[in-house]
C-alpha cells in the first residue's frame, strides 16, 4: 500500500490533540460520545462509505483511548509495562503475518485514508495508544507540548526506519514506546532538582 509522506506524523499528531481537546470531558460525555462514534462507523459501513468509516474509527480511538488512560495509575511504571507488552505482541503479530482481514473488518481495524495517488493507513490500535499517552501525560499534569509529542516522535522514528532499512509494514507499538520513552527522559530531565552551585 502507497503512503502519503508525513501520514502517520499527522494521524497519531491529530489523535493526540483530539484526545489532549477531551480532557475536559466527563465519562459519561466519553461513553455517549463512543456510541455515537460507533453508530457513524456503522453508518458508514452500511452505507458503502469510507470517510463516514475512517471519521468513526479516528474519533472512536481517541475516546477509548483517552477512557483508558484514564484508568491507567498515572505513574511511569504503569504506562511502561503496557507499552512493552503491546510492544511484543505488535511485533509478534507483524512477524507472523498479522492476521488476514478483508471488508468492514478491514475498514475498522486501520484508519485509511485515499487520495488519488493511492492510499495510507495506520492501525486502530496505534491511535488508540496516541489517545492513552496523551491521557497519561495529563493525568500526570503534563503541559501540551509533553502530552502531544510522544507519538508523532514515534512516527518520525518510524519513518527515518523506513527510509533507512527499505521495510514496508512495521510493528508501530515500538516506536510509539521509544516516543513515550523519549518524553519520560525529557520530563525527568527537566523536572530533577537543579544542583546548587556552592
Amino acid at each position: 500500500m502507497a503512503r502519503m509522506p508525513g501520514f502517520l506524523f499527522l494521524a497519531s499528531m491529530v489523535t493526540a490533540l483530539l484526545a489532549y481537546g477531551a480532557r475536559a470531558f466527563s465519562n459519561g460525555v466519553i461513553l455517549g460520545s463512543l456510541l455515537a462514534s460507533a453508530a457513524l462507523t456503522w453508518t458508514g459501513v452500511t452505507t458503502h462509505q469510507d470517510w463516514l468509516i475512517s471519521l468513526g474509527v479516528l474519533l472512536g480511538s481517541v475516546l477509548v483511548g483517552v477512557a483508558v488512560g484514564r484508568v491507567i495509575p498515572p505513574r511511569s511504571t504503569s504506562i511502561l509495562l503496557i507499552l512493552g507488552i503491546l510492544s511484543v505482541a505488535d511485533i509478534i503479530w507483524i512477524a507472523t503475518g498479522g492476521g488476514s482481514a478483508s471488508g468492514w473488518v478491514e475498514g475498522v481495524a486501520n484508519l485509511t485514508v485515499q487520495t488519488g495517488a493511492g492510499s495510507s493507513s495506520i492501525g486502530t490500535v496505534d491511535l488508540v495508544l496516541a489517545a492513552v499517552i496523551t491521557t497519561h501525560w495529563l493525568q500526570r499534569d503534563a503541559g501540551i507540548g509533553l502530552a502531544i509529542a510522544a507519538p508523532p516522535i514515534g512516527m518520525v522514528a518510524s519513518n527515518v526506519y523506513v527510509a533507512v532499512s527499505g521495510a514496508d509494514n512495521l510493528p508501530l507499538v515500538p516506536f510509539i514506546t521509544l516516543g513515550w520513552l523519549l518524553t519520560e527522559a525529557w520530563h525527568r530531565r527537566s523536572t530533577r532538582p537543579q544542583r546548587q552551585s556552592g
